[in-house]
């Protein structure tokens, strides 16, 4: 690991070390590679000589100007190469950007066809903006190249300066460059992780440059449960000027906390809103410890408001007004919380989390920007750590209940040591809008919490009296989840209708769990949460399974478990991974199914319906029984994750784990009816 200051000195070599490196860059491609990896290269679809990003930082006005460059050599090898590569791709913000591209595709004769630009960027009008970009380039066929380059400019702000960087993409590379300059006004601050080579750089009176490279880099697939920064070498870096000092984790509170949470009091006929509120919901309680009139507090506000998206014309108002229309917002609702301690004098501190699959934060080098989790924490009056993570636009977190994609992740706790107490100046952003300012912060590293398998789980429970004149099945259900999957589930709910009915439910868990089952839901009758850990959900409903018995003949019918088990499973669709599983949580799914008939019953080569399987990655387990003089017939079917990083070598074992299941759900149940 490097931590490096690029500071203003003279050289009078400079010009010819640029050269020198300039010229290291443009012959990178025509050095002899590795024959091992050049032969890997080749058989892939496709696999890149080179690929360079150049990036240029300049101060413009009152902001700053990010130039950047891309230069890239694509050979494709194959039918598949030509039909997944053979494409411009450039995101929005690229293409609404661009100052000038380049594209040709060299063919295996030696003959040259340029793309015509004119063609990719067409539009009614030039008020009209361009929409991400993926245009086929014309003429590529096996074993051609393309060279592709462009250059587009941003205005960006200064907490903008800053970026994650690694090498690696989906294609291997024989030569892969990031290069970052600037002029001798800003300064470059940079860390590597992972084994990131050390960078070449060169500095003087007038110009700072800086190239990350890597040579013979793999192509690497990546998913929604995989996690590059845990794994592959990358680089952070900021640019700064150049009398800025190391960041603290005063300047992250004051810039990254206050911001984000300090109370407004600008609109002060809605103050009156907020203190009838919290008397009338505290009420008799008014001499209760505090930490019982928050949960109060708390109560109220998850049970009888509503979240609503952040609306721009009210982003200075207080919570008075938001109480009023009886709706809050994901800013709105972190400036009350805080509100809320501050006045009844609940000493917290501010927590700053970073999603588990965007890698670790750093506690030894502090990077602005990197945290995209900002809650609060509070001990009790047992001193027990308690979190508050405010609502957003699609859940409603209870207390010490967070986003499970912080699960089990290492945070920075961070709490400003104070003299006196608050004054109202620094409670609230009033007309001067001057924030508040902490002189100094005491910060810890804390693991945040996790679920273990035994508390997160799903469980569904069918019961049904079979009525033999009918092909569909009616069951009483009971479904119940806890832990992240309850978090997970609720959320998803939210997210798909925030004012759906409950008897929509399954219908939401259905898409969820990404299968068409026929099970319909016919009446929901109860429907229950739990405010403390494991936060249980339940829900009590009658179902339908159409056309869940297949009558063979009078006396022989089949049913099909296809319809009737529905795990959520981890997914294994790709023949191979190059990174590990990063799951949020290990979790369990249980499935009971209770079916009484009217009369004796006998599954036929009920021996072979039997499942046991465990490995490394799970569990899996699938009983038929029948019981109560052989007239009810009992299904149980338990699919467990039991870790929650899945290594790459353990792939193929949650591919074989998956394969049961599947091969299970593949069967049909042969039930004999005897004395009919």
């Amino acid at each position: 690991m490097n931590l490096s200051f690029f500071r203003r000195k003279a050289n009078k070599y400079f010009a010819l070390l640029v050269v020198l490196l300039l010229s290291n860059s443009l012959l990178a491609n025509d050095s002899i590679p590795d024959n091992k990896f050049l032969e890997n290269c080749k058989k892939s679809d496709a696999y890149l000589v080179y690929y360079y990003t150049d990036v240029t930082y300049s101060k413009f006005w009152s902001g700053y100007k990010r130039h950047t460059s891309i230069s890239a050599k694509l050979v494709v090898n194959n039918a598949a190469g030509v039909d997944k590569f053979a494409f411009l791709n450039l995101t929005e913000s690229i293409s609404n950007n661009l100052k000038g591209i380049k594209v040709k595709t060299i063919k295996s004769d030696g003959s040259i066809i340029e793309l015509d630009s004119s063609l990719v960027f067409k539009r009614e009008s030039k008020s009209n903006k361009f929409g991400p970009i993926s245009y086929p380039i014309p003429g590529v066929e096996p074993r051609d190249t393309i060279e592709t380059s462009y250059a587009y400019s941003e205005y960006i702000k200064k907490y903008e300066l800053k970026d994650f960087v690694n090498l690696y993409s989906n294609l291997p590379s024989l030569n892969s460059e990031y290069t970052v300059r600037t002029n001798s006004e800003l300064k470059v601050r940079y860390k590597t992780y992972n084994n990131f080579p050390d960078p070449q750089v060169i500095s003087n009176d007038t110009l700072i440059y800086c190239v990350f490279k890597m040579d013979k880099v793999k192509g690497v697939s990546e998913n929604q449960n995989t996690c590059t920064p845990c794994e592959l070498p990358y680089l952070y870096y900021s640019i700064e000027d150049n009398k800025s000092e190391l960041v603290t984790w005063k300047d992250i509170y004051n810039e990254e906390f206050n911001v984000v949470t300090q109370p407004i009091s600008l609109d002060y006929e809605k103050s009156s809103y907020y203190r009838r509120w919290k008397k009338r919901v505290i009420g008799e309680a008014k001499d209760s410890t505090k930490f019982y009139q928050l949960r109060l507090l708390h109560k109220d506000i998850q049970d009888n408001f509503q979240m609503e998206p952040l609306r721009l014309d009210e982003l200075i108002k207080s919570s008075g007004y938001f109480l009023k229309e009886k709706r809050f917002n994901p800013s709105s609702i972190r400036r009350l919380y805080r509100q809320l301690l501050e006045d009844l004098e609940i000493e917290y501190s501010a927590v700053f989390a970073r999603s588990k699959r965007n890698g670790p934060i750093d506690p030894h080098y502090i990077r602005k920007g990197e945290y995209d989790h900002i809650f609060y924490a509070y001990n009790n009056d047992k001193g027990i750590l308690n979190l508050l993570y405010p609502n957003d636009e699609y859940h409603k977190y209870q207390i010490n209940e967070i986003p499970t994609s912080i699960y089990n992740t290492n945070a920075i706790i961070a709490k400003p040591y104070l003299t006196d107490k608050l004054k109202k100046n620094d409670k609230f952003i009033t007309y001067d809008f001057k924030l508040a300012e902490v002189d100094s912060v005491t910060a810890d590293i804390i693991k945040l919490p996790k679920m273990n398998v035994n508390n997160n789980y799903l469980r569904h429970i069918y019961y049904s009296d079979i009525n033999l004149s009918e092909k569909n099945i009616f069951f009483k259900y009971r479904f119940s989840v806890a832990g992240g999957l309850s978090t997970d589930l609720r959320s998803f709910f939210s997210y798909l209708n925030q004012n759906k009915e409950a008897s929509d439910f399954y219908d939401a868990l259905t898409e969820f769990e990404g299968n068409d089952s026929a099970i319909q839901i016919d009446t929901v009758t109860t429907v229950k949460l739990k405010e403390t850990s494991p936060f249980n959900f339940s829900v009590v409903a009658e179902v339908t399974l159409k056309d869940g018995v297949t009558y063979l003949n009078n006396d022989i019918l089949s049913i099909s478990l296809e319809n009737l088990i529905e795990h959520k499973q981890v997914e294994t669709d790709l023949d191979s991974v190059d990174l590990n599983y990063y799951l949020d949580y290990a979790y369990a799914d249980y499935f009971m199914i209770i079916l009484n008939f009217p009369c004796e019953i006998e599954v036929l080569d009920i021996e072979n319906n039997q499942t046991s399987f465990k490995n490394d990655s799970g569990e899996y387990l699938f009983e038929v029984k029948t019981e109560g003089n052989n007239t009810q017939l009992v299904i149980q079917s338990n699919y467990k994750i039991i870790k929650e990083m899945i290594p790459k070598e353990e792939y193929e074992q949650l591919k074989t784990l998956n394969k049961i299941v599947k091969e299970i759900k593949n069967k049909r149940l042969i039930i004999k009816l005897i004395n009919k």
